[in-house]
């Protein structure tokens, strides 16, 4: 894991499911690395301290929901268990400075 300033200042949408090969459900798992305040504790994490030393050829799917109501999602396909996991962020309304 590295540390980044670019999540540390984030705070996003709640996990409300996360998904492995979509079978393996692995909410709780995502949900104690992206953290309380939902900000992934402000670091980026490579894959395997994720989703484990057996993840490479699997797929992912996390999906969030903002207070607005409004769902949020990405997936992927990890290649190497050494890369980082670098998931887009979901800004919500209330945080968006127009």
């Amino acid at each position: 894991m590295s540390y980044s300033e670019y999540y540390e200042n984030y705070r996003g949408p709640n996990l409300t499911k996360a998904t492995l090969d979509k079978i393996v459900d692995i909410t709780e798992i995502i949900k104690e690395v992206y953290g309380e305040e939902n900000n992934w504790h402000g670091k980026l994490w490579r894959f395997k301290e994720i989703f484990g030393n057996e993840c490479e050829g699997k797929q992912f799917y996390c999906e969030f929901h903002s207070d607005d109501g409004r769902k949020h999602w990405f997936n992927g396909f990890i290649e190497d268990k050494n890369q980082y996991f670098n998931p887009p962020l979901a800004t919500p309304m209330k945080q968006m400075k127009l």
